[in-house]
């Protein structure tokens, strides 16, 4: 093919790619303050544009070198600025590059049409084109990415990373065929057709990038919704089986009369003895009942102490339940269930059995309701992705304490975790209304 108009110049491709990085590198968490991330990226746009430059005077033949470089850069600038893991920046950056290249193929077929036909034009006119289309098409995909990232890594798979390379890679190869040979099916042979078919492409192989993260935001939200539902209803069955067993209780008490006005007429000692010993034992299963004036928080109570009594734990509880009428039965169950469940399989892990301590309190303090739960604890707290990672595997990993914010946010309030010597606290503050 006769090549009528030129290509896009290497420093404007190094500066689309630059830019599009740092679309990314805005929505993404980052390594660094404002100082040390404007520093990088000076030193990115100054690699970026050197790579282009370099990668100009490769031969023909070494062309996919040069892009591979390009690519590289790429991911070095990504990674450099932020915190995600590898295989997070291969996926980001494969997007970004297919942005850099549409943009750039957009800007250069609309300089061709306009102003390389015309002799004299080169300056002013088509800078301000090439500014302005740059920032508004870099400015739009920068809010439209803020919706799938907005300071959280994509935390993407293998399969998804292939997926993307190979829908970038794909990208690329169609959208500059006709630059190699117009003999295919899907090659042109006029310079600005060439340029037209380019930038289709990469429209194209865009829209269907940000389509994959779409559905892999969708799949993700679908999942955590089924999980944290799931949770729910556990949490509320946990709460209608303690309530039957409440309502057990108080039926073996009424029993239980009986049976000391026949132990009060026993004259033999040793009968006694052994009666008394008996009434004992069937007091212990049922271990102590708690009043607090709530009908939910008595119940959630008196079940987790009485499993925690059956596995060695130590519980303990002060509870004034009367200020707590305000809230869903289904939320308060989970509140309850969820932060005394983690903290039990917490205690659990501990050998040593003095150490196997929770401890609740539920009080009133201006003008909010506090729900404290402490539980001994013997390591350290960890971050992931900005999010308090827990040593769950599988796939409620976190749910939980999710749930418990998600159930504080609804009236208001807040759920704050802390650790110091050697305590986990859970906090729930609950605005009265």
């Amino acid at each position: 093919m006769t090549e009528v108009l030129p290509n896009i110049p290497r420093e404007i491709t190094g500066l689309a790619e630059w830019l599009a990085c740092m679309v990314y590198i805005l929505v993404l968490p980052r390594r660094w303050g404002v100082v040390g991330t404007a520093a990088t990226l000076a030193v990115g746009l100054a690699a970026l544009v050197g790579i282009q430059l370099f990668a100009g005077t490769l031969p023909l033949h070494l062309w996919t070198v040069g892009m591979a470089l390009a690519v590289a850069g790429m991911v070095g600038l990504m990674a450099a600025a932020t915190t995600v893991g590898l295989r997070d920046v291969g996926y980001v950056a494969a997007r970004a590059f297919v942005l850099a290249e549409l943009v750039a193929s957009l800007e250069w077929q609309i300089h061709a049409f306009y102003f390389h036909p015309e002799p004299g034009v080169e300056g002013l006119i088509p800078t301000i084109v090439l500014v302005v289309l740059y920032a508004a098409a870099f400015g739009a995909a920068h809010v439209l990415e803020r919706r799938h990232f907005d300071g959280t890594a994509p935390a993407v798979g293998p399969r998804m990373l292939s997926i993307a390379v190979a829908m970038a890679v794909t990208t690329f190869a169609l959208s500059n065929l006709s630059f190699v040979t117009p003999n295919t099916p899907f090659s042109g042979e006029i310079s600005i057709e060439v340029f037209y078919i380019r930038t289709l492409v990469d429209l194209a192989g865009y829209i269907a990038l940000y389509a994959q993260h779409e559905q892999l935001r969708k799949q993700r939200a679908d999942l955590e919704l089924a999980a944290m539902d799931a949770i729910l209803r556990t949490q509320h069955d946990q709460y209608l089986a303690a309530k039957r067993d409440i309502e057990l209780v108080s039926r073996a008490s009424h029993d239980l009369k009986h049976h000391l006005a026949v132990i009060r007429v026993e004259l033999d000692p040793e009968k006694r003895g052994r009666q008394l010993d008996a009434l004992e034992e069937s007091l212990d299963q049922f271990g102590a009942a708690f009043d607090t004036g709530n009908p939910v928080l008595d119940t959630v109570l008196t079940s987790k102490a009485r499993y925690c009594r059956s596995r060695g734990i130590n519980f303990t509880c002060v509870a004034d339940g009367t200020a707590l009428g305000f809230v869903d039965v289904m939320d308060l169950a989970s509140i309850l269930g969820n932060a005394l469940d983690n903290a039990i399989e917490s205690v659990q892990r501990l050998e040593d059995p003095e150490h196997r301590i929770i401890r609740v309190a539920v009080h009133n303090q201006a003008r909010f309701v506090v729900c404290r739960f402490e539980n001994y604890f013997d390591g350290e707290l960890r971050y992931k992705e900005g999010e308090l990672a827990t040593r769950k595997v599988g796939g409620t990993h976190g749910l939980g304490l999710k749930s418990i914010w998600h159930a504080a946010e609804k009236y208001g309030g807040q759920a704050t975790v802390t650790a110091r010597d050697n305590w986990f606290t859970l906090t729930v503050l609950l605005p009265l209304s």
